[in-house]
Protein backbone atom coordinates (compact mmCIF):
# COMPACT_ATOMS: atom_id res chain seq x y z
CA UNK A 1 0.00 0.00 0.00
CA UNK A 2 2.90 2.53 0.54
CA UNK A 3 4.34 2.06 -2.79
CA UNK A 4 1.23 2.78 -4.13
CA UNK A 5 0.47 5.63 -2.20
CA UNK A 6 4.61 6.91 -3.37
CA UNK A 7 3.93 6.41 -6.67
CA UNK A 8 0.41 8.42 -7.01
CA UNK A 9 2.55 11.18 -4.73
CA UNK A 10 5.58 11.44 -7.35
CA UNK A 11 2.73 11.39 -10.52
CA UNK A 12 1.01 14.33 -9.08
CA UNK A 13 4.21 15.92 -8.22
CA UNK A 14 5.48 15.15 -11.79
CA UNK A 15 2.15 16.18 -13.56
CA UNK A 16 2.03 19.54 -10.96
CA UNK A 17 5.70 20.53 -12.53
CA UNK A 18 4.56 19.73 -16.07
CA UNK A 19 1.68 22.03 -15.69
CA UNK A 20 3.84 25.23 -14.06
CA UNK A 21 6.43 24.85 -17.29
CA UNK A 22 3.42 24.44 -19.45
CA UNK A 23 2.89 27.68 -21.02
CA UNK A 24 5.17 28.97 -24.11
CA UNK A 25 7.86 27.00 -23.16
CA UNK A 26 7.66 23.39 -24.04
CA UNK A 27 9.26 20.18 -23.14
CA UNK A 28 10.43 20.26 -26.60
CA UNK A 29 11.59 24.00 -26.92
CA UNK A 30 9.93 27.87 -26.72
CA UNK A 31 7.36 27.44 -29.79
CA UNK A 32 4.40 30.28 -30.64
CA UNK A 33 1.81 29.83 -32.82
CA UNK A 34 1.52 32.39 -36.08
CA UNK A 35 0.05 35.43 -35.39
CA UNK A 36 0.26 35.55 -32.12
CA UNK A 37 2.08 38.37 -30.18
CA UNK A 38 5.23 37.48 -28.39
CA UNK A 39 6.39 39.29 -25.29
CA UNK A 40 9.36 39.17 -23.05
CA UNK A 41 11.26 40.63 -20.71
CA UNK A 42 14.35 40.85 -18.76
CA UNK A 43 14.74 39.94 -15.17
CA UNK A 44 17.18 40.87 -12.51
CA UNK A 45 17.77 38.60 -9.13
CA UNK A 46 20.39 38.21 -6.39
CA UNK A 47 21.86 34.58 -6.63
CA UNK A 48 22.21 34.65 -2.64
CA UNK A 49 21.69 36.84 -0.25
CA UNK A 50 25.31 37.29 1.85
CA UNK A 51 26.15 38.22 -1.73
CA UNK A 52 29.74 40.10 -2.12
CA UNK A 53 28.18 42.96 -4.20
CA UNK A 54 25.43 45.09 -4.84
CA UNK A 55 23.41 44.35 -8.06
CA UNK A 56 22.87 47.48 -10.02
CA UNK A 57 19.35 47.30 -12.12
CA UNK A 58 20.29 46.33 -15.45
CA UNK A 59 19.20 48.67 -18.40
CA UNK A 60 17.40 47.68 -21.51
CA UNK A 61 19.07 49.48 -24.93
CA UNK A 62 16.98 47.60 -27.55
CA UNK A 63 16.38 44.48 -29.07
CA UNK A 64 15.88 42.46 -32.66
CA UNK A 65 14.94 38.94 -33.86
CA UNK A 66 16.91 37.03 -36.32
CA UNK A 67 16.34 34.16 -38.37
CA UNK A 68 18.12 31.11 -37.54
CA UNK A 69 20.42 31.85 -40.65
CA UNK A 70 21.38 35.16 -38.69
CA UNK A 71 19.19 37.74 -40.79
CA UNK A 72 17.73 40.88 -39.32
CA UNK A 73 14.21 40.56 -39.20
CA UNK A 74 13.02 43.04 -36.81
CA UNK A 75 14.85 45.42 -34.82
CA UNK A 76 13.97 48.41 -31.70
CA UNK A 77 17.19 50.97 -30.62
CA UNK A 78 15.55 52.78 -27.62
CA UNK A 79 16.44 56.58 -28.11
CA UNK A 80 17.18 56.28 -23.83
CA UNK A 81 18.25 53.16 -21.71
CA UNK A 82 14.96 52.10 -19.92
CA UNK A 83 14.89 50.24 -16.70
CA UNK A 84 15.03 46.48 -16.86
CA UNK A 85 12.12 46.67 -14.09
CA UNK A 86 9.51 48.37 -15.88
CA UNK A 87 10.53 47.33 -19.78
CA UNK A 88 8.49 44.29 -21.21
CA UNK A 89 9.28 43.93 -25.06
CA UNK A 90 6.48 42.81 -28.03
CA UNK A 91 6.96 41.40 -31.19
CA UNK A 92 3.86 41.39 -33.29
CA UNK A 93 5.65 38.39 -35.73
CA UNK A 94 6.32 41.16 -38.17
CA UNK A 95 9.16 42.05 -40.37
CA UNK A 96 11.09 45.61 -40.63
CA UNK A 97 8.38 46.69 -43.32
CA UNK A 98 5.44 45.24 -41.41
CA UNK A 99 5.08 41.76 -43.31
CA UNK A 100 3.95 38.35 -40.98
CA UNK A 101 7.38 36.28 -41.00
CA UNK A 102 7.43 32.86 -41.94
CA UNK A 103 6.84 29.49 -39.69
CA UNK A 104 10.81 28.34 -38.34
CA UNK A 105 13.51 28.98 -36.37
CA UNK A 106 14.21 32.47 -34.81
CA UNK A 107 16.73 34.10 -32.39
CA UNK A 108 15.60 37.11 -30.17
CA UNK A 109 18.91 39.56 -28.93
CA UNK A 110 18.08 41.85 -26.04
CA UNK A 111 20.75 44.29 -25.50
CA UNK A 112 21.28 45.41 -21.67
CA UNK A 113 23.77 47.04 -19.88
CA UNK A 114 24.80 43.50 -18.69
CA UNK A 115 25.81 42.49 -21.61
CA UNK A 116 23.39 40.96 -25.29
CA UNK A 117 20.70 37.65 -23.85
CA UNK A 118 19.45 35.69 -26.55
CA UNK A 119 16.62 33.01 -26.57
CA UNK A 120 16.05 30.55 -29.43
CA UNK A 121 12.08 29.93 -29.99
CA UNK A 122 10.29 28.30 -33.16
CA UNK A 123 6.76 30.21 -35.03
CA UNK A 124 4.69 27.22 -36.14
CA UNK A 125 1.04 27.68 -38.11
CA UNK A 126 -1.26 26.19 -35.76
CA UNK A 127 -3.05 24.56 -39.32
CA UNK A 128 -0.32 22.50 -39.59
CA UNK A 129 0.34 23.46 -43.03
CA UNK A 130 3.67 24.80 -43.25
CA UNK A 131 6.99 22.44 -44.17
CA UNK A 132 7.89 22.56 -40.56
CA UNK A 133 7.82 19.95 -38.88
CA UNK A 134 10.69 18.39 -36.58
CA UNK A 135 12.47 22.19 -37.25
CA UNK A 136 9.31 23.42 -35.06
CA UNK A 137 9.88 21.34 -32.18
CA UNK A 138 13.45 22.13 -31.49
CA UNK A 139 16.06 24.63 -31.06
CA UNK A 140 19.55 23.79 -32.29
CA UNK A 141 20.80 27.19 -31.60
CA UNK A 142 23.04 28.76 -29.23
CA UNK A 143 21.56 30.94 -26.95
CA UNK A 144 22.54 33.12 -24.13
CA UNK A 145 19.35 33.33 -21.75
CA UNK A 146 21.31 34.35 -18.55
CA UNK A 147 24.69 36.88 -17.58
CA UNK A 148 25.71 35.84 -14.01
CA UNK A 149 28.31 38.12 -12.22
CA UNK A 150 29.10 37.38 -8.68
CA UNK A 151 25.78 37.24 -6.55
CA UNK A 152 23.36 39.11 -9.63
CA UNK A 153 21.75 37.01 -12.42
CA UNK A 154 20.20 39.15 -15.35
CA UNK A 155 18.10 36.38 -17.41
CA UNK A 156 15.88 36.74 -20.51
CA UNK A 157 12.30 35.05 -20.24
CA UNK A 158 9.23 34.90 -22.99
CA UNK A 159 5.86 36.26 -20.67
CA UNK A 160 3.27 33.94 -21.28
CA UNK A 161 0.04 35.94 -22.43
CA UNK A 162 -2.43 33.38 -22.20
CA UNK A 163 -5.43 34.53 -19.81
CA UNK A 164 -7.94 31.41 -20.63
CA UNK A 165 -7.56 28.15 -22.45
CA UNK A 166 -7.69 24.55 -22.43
CA UNK A 167 -6.46 22.25 -19.84
CA UNK A 168 -2.74 22.98 -19.11
CA UNK A 169 -1.64 19.96 -19.63
CA UNK A 170 -2.54 20.45 -23.78
CA UNK A 171 0.16 23.07 -23.27
CA UNK A 172 2.96 20.85 -23.27
CA UNK A 173 3.93 21.12 -27.10
CA UNK A 174 3.28 24.91 -26.65
CA UNK A 175 0.82 27.70 -25.37
CA UNK A 176 -2.61 26.00 -26.27
CA UNK A 177 -4.41 29.92 -25.94
CA UNK A 178 -7.53 30.15 -26.86
CA UNK A 179 -7.56 26.67 -27.66
CA UNK A 180 -9.23 27.51 -31.27
CA UNK A 181 -9.05 24.98 -34.57
CA UNK A 182 -8.53 25.59 -37.93
CA UNK A 183 -10.92 24.91 -40.42
CA UNK A 184 -8.51 25.05 -43.84
CA UNK A 185 -5.24 26.79 -44.32
CA UNK A 186 -6.34 29.51 -46.12
CA UNK A 187 -5.04 32.53 -44.94
CA UNK A 188 -1.86 30.77 -42.87
CA UNK A 189 0.95 31.21 -44.41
Amino acid sequence: MKRWTALVLVSVLLLVSLAASASSTSIFGTRFKLGTDIQFQVQDETVWWWGCCSCTPTQVLGWRVTTSAGVVVHSVVHDAAVPAATWVGKWSQTDANGQAVAAGQYMLYVDTSAGTLSRCFSLYNPCGCSTCYWGCWTCECQEVPSISECACRTSLTFVETCTSGCFPFFGWFGCSCGCSSCSSCAGHP
